[in-house]
C-alpha cells in the first residue's frame, strides 16, 4: 500500500503545482493587458527599447520566425520615431551562438544605427534580462518587445523589479498548444519565485 500512497501523493502534488501555475499565469496575464500598448501614440518616453532574445530561425530547433517578428517591431519603433535607443538581450554560447549579436546585426540591416544599440550577452532568462537592464545598464524606463503571451510575464517582472515598463507586441506566440501553455504557466510560477527570492541574475 505504501507505493500506492506515494504515487497518489505525487499525483496530487503535481496537480496542485499545475493549479498554482495556472493561477500565476492569470496574474501575469493581467499585467500584460494593463501595460501592452496597442496604440503606439500612447507610448511614453523611455531609456531604451529592450528586445528579448530567443533562438533565431533555424537555430536550436526554432522553426518559427519569432525573433524576426520582434526585430521587425523594434525597427518599426525606430523608423516611427518612437525610440532612439535599444538594448538587445539574449544568450551567448561560445563564439558560434550569440543572440544579442544576431539581434544587433538584424536591426542594423533594418536601418537602425549600430551606435543606438547596446548588447547584453547574459540575458539567459527573461528575469536576467530585466534585472540586468536596471542594475548593469542603468535603464529604469523601458519599452519591452516580445510576443504578447511572453510580454505579460516580462512586464510583471519588470514592474516588480523597479523598472517602469510598457510592452509592444510582436506577431506570433511563444506558448502554443497544451504543452506550450503548460510551459507558459510554469514560467509564470517561476517568476513569482524569482521575485520572492530575489534571484541574482
Amino acid at each position: 500500500h505504501v507505493p500506492a500512497l506515494l504515487a497518489g501523493a505525487f499525483v496530487l502534488a503535481i496537480a496542485a503545482l499545475l493549479v498554482l501555475a495556472s493561477m500565476a499565469r492569470s496574474v501575469t496575464d493581467a499585467w500584460g493587458r494593463a501595460y501592452v500598448m496597442d496604440d503606439r501614440l500612447r507610448l511614453p518616453k523611455v531609456d531604451a527599447v529592450l528586445v528579448l532574445g530567443t533562438s533565431p530561425y533555424g537555430y536550436r530547433g526554432q522553426d518559427l520566425w519569432t525573433l524576426s517578428h520582434r526585430l521587425d517591431v523594434a525597427a518599426g519603433l525606430w523608423h516611427g520615431d518612437f525610440a532612439d535607443h535599444f538594448l538587445v538581450s539574449g544568450i551567448r554560447i561560445g563564439d558560434d551562438y550569440d543572440e544579442a549579436r544576431t539581434m544587433r546585426d538584424e536591426l542594423v540591416a533594418r536601418g537602425v544605427p549600430a551606435a543606438a544599440i547596446e548588447l547584453d550577452h547574459k540575458g539567459n532568462r527573461t528575469w536576467d534580462s530585466i534585472v540586468r537592464a536596471r542594475t548593469v545598464f542603468g535603464k529604469r524606463r523601458l519599452i519591452i518587445v516580445s510576443q504578447r503571451d511572453h510580454l505579460a510575464r516580462a512586464l510583471f517582472l519588470a514592474r516588480h523589479a523597479g523598472v517602469e515598463a510598457w510592452g509592444v507586441a510582436a506577431r506570433g506566440t511563444n506558448y502554443d498548444g497544451f504543452y506550450g501553455n503548460m510551459i507558459g504557466n510554469l514560467a509564470s510560477l517561476v517568476a513569482f519565485y524569482d521575485l520572492t527570492r530575489g534571484t541574482a541574475p
